[in-house]
């Protein structure tokens, strides 16, 4: 006896076409690398599953963010969930997750277990980045956060001497690490062991657009079956390879 498979609604019809707003945030995101990035990838299949086509448009992440605020664009990619953010998106099951430490100057001896470690010091924070675990400090006056352009503008002023620390998610410092700086530089600066937190990162879908909602059902669907798949098995182990931090050849 033979079974009926259930197809979803959309399966015959037409690809859609979904217009999301990215950024540079390697290994995960990139113009720059393959499949724009490990979460990228992983965002672009979940659709493809769901019979939906992903097209990136990039731009600054504060910029990005308030594209969705507004409803300008349909969504962006990745990003963790606030109290104020939820107010203006919905946000889908985590897409990818890691863990932030604290980089620093390899030869700075210091403890670095909890926060109270870091008053009085100086830390960086990419623009349009959240500030976590640190933001209370930082409000009340205890830790110093410079705002830097992107991760590399922090990292120099750290090999610098103008940060004393820089937290950042771990293999997003180790690319970043990889990508643009020298040997005697990356052996220059080292990850603490401690974890200071563990972050989802999720796509985010905006309410002032109309089927929302509809559209993130499809997207955790897609990424469900991604997920119990061989190809995501594939992707990830290519991701901890190394292999998406790596820009293609021209």
């Amino acid at each position: 006896m033979g079974c009926l498979l259930l197809r979803p609604a959309w399966a015959d019809q037409p690809m859609e076409t979904v217009v999301l707003a990215n950024g540079e945030w390697a290994p995960y995101l990139s113009a720059q690398l393959p499949y724009q990035g490990f979460a990228s990838h992983i965002v672009s299949e979940a659709f493809r599953l769901a019979g939906i086509r992903v097209r990136y448009d990039f731009y600054p992440w504060a910029r990005a963010e308030a594209m969705v605020r507004t409803g300008e664009v349909e969504g962006s990619v990745v990003w963790s969930i606030t109290p104020e953010r939820q107010m203006f998106a919905l946000f889908s099951d985590p897409v990818v997750s890691d863990e932030e430490v604290v980089f620093h100057l390899a030869t700075r001896k210091m403890a670095m277990e909890k926060i109270e470690d870091f008053y009085g010091l100086t830390m960086a924070t990419p623009n349009g980045s959240r500030l976590g675990v640190w933001q209370q400090p930082i409000d009340a006056g205890r830790i110093h956060n410079y705002v830097t352009k992107d991760i590399q503008a922090g990292m120099r002023q750290l090999l610098l001497g103008r940060l004393d620390f820089f937290p950042l998610i771990r293999s997003v410092g180790q690319a970043e690490l990889r990508q643009h700086f020298s040997q005697k530089e990356r052996a220059s600066i080292a990850a603490s062991p401690h974890v200071f937190s563990r972050v989802d990162y999720r796509l985010m879908l905006s309410r002032e657009r109309p089927g929302a909602a509809r559209l993130l059902k499809r997207f955790n669907l897609g990424l469900a079956r991604l997920r119990s798949s061989g190809e995501y098995r594939r992707m990830e182990k290519d991701f901890l390879a190394g292999q998406y931090d790596q820009s293609p050849s021209p």
